[in-house]
């Protein structure tokens, strides 16, 4: 179907309007290019700027909208904060009575309205912040733009079966890709936490071995030195940094424990790694602002109130 009547469109599609009045009906030579079927309805937008809100005389508490961001970006305030939608970006937001859609600068994508049962398994991914989105890579991001701009494209010269078919695959299709994203991200954080608990393992039993290295670790964990490296420094960390970390942690924990009182701070420092104790007096006081043996008098006379 094609349609130019810009805010009718919106509002009987999409339960949209315009957040401030505009000239409701579209240019001679810009048509929206729409698909309806039973299952959704397909649009693609060209050079859209404008700012969209909830049109409540037509609500569409039942839909939910997939748009998929071929140029410029979109900016999203609801009651949960806000989102951003950039170029590449798939996303799934249920319909809210209360939000603004801000096009900033000119912008084109694809919107995909459906009855929110079509995307029943991606729905929860939604609750925390209102929507969900996704960056696709580029090959993801040139097949569902082909697949899609085909559909509305061609709506006119199928079978209204045909239509239908190819919306519910549509659908389908962009819900798998966000569940795989969710589930691709959830696999590399839990693969992040072995990883990290791996190394943390082995050093902690390796403390005592001052001749420690980087690629002694990664001979046993089978992780590069890279990698490794790379993953601690997003918490601003190095393999080695973190070794003389966990080495500070477990001297400060020893002169801390009443039972070890009787280890002199040399043997303190061997058990923890360090080849001397002046090493390790001045570690000590870098890391915890006094020395040694000022912790173990701290800890040995509790202050009392």
């Amino acid at each position: 179907m094609k349609s130019k009547d810009l805010a009718k469109f919106l509002a009987e599609s999409y339960g949209l309007q315009f957040l401030t009045p505009v000239a409701s009906t579209t240019k001679d030579d810009d048509e929206i290019c729409a698909i309806r079927t039973p299952h959704g309805t397909f649009s693609h937008f060209d050079d859209f700027r404008e700012t969209l809100t909830s049109d409540r005389q037509s609500p569409f508490s039942d839909q939910v909208i997939f748009k998929l961001v071929t140029k410029g970006e979109i900016h999203i305030a609801n009651r949960y904060g806000e989102i951003l939608l950039p170029h590449g970006s798939l996303s799934l937001m249920p319909w809210h009575s209360q939000f603004e859609e801000v096009f900033s600068v000119p912008t084109s994508l694809y919107v995909i309205g459906c009855d929110r049962r079509l995307a029943e398994r991606v729905i929860p991914m939604t609750h925390q912040y209102g929507g969900y989105s996704t960056q696709l890579d580029t090959e993801d991001f040139n097949y569902l733009t082909a697949l899609i701009d085909n559909h509305v494209t061609k709506a006119g010269k199928i079978t209204p079966m045909m239509a239908t078919l190819g919306s519910e695959m549509i659908i389908a299709s962009l819900s798998e890709v966000l569940l795989n994203s969710e589930t691709i991200t959830r696999t590399k954080k839990a693969s992040k936490r072995r990883n990290i608990l791996a190394i943390k393992d082995f050093i902690r039993h390796h403390l005592q071995d001052s001749g420690l290295t980087s690629q002694m670790i990664a001979d046993h964990t089978r992780l590069s030195v890279n990698y490794m490296n790379r993953l601690l420094a997003e918490d601003g960390l190095s393999l080695m940094k973190l070794v003389w970390q966990m080495r500070l942690e477990e001297s400060c924990r020893l002169l801390q424990k009443p039972l070890a009182n009787s280890l002199q701070l040399a043997e303190v420092a061997w058990q923890c790694g360090f080849n001397s104790q002046s090493h390790f007096s001045q570690a000590f006081r870098r890391q915890y602002g006094m020395t040694p043996k000022q912790m173990r008098v701290l800890y040995s006379h509790p202050s009392t109130t």
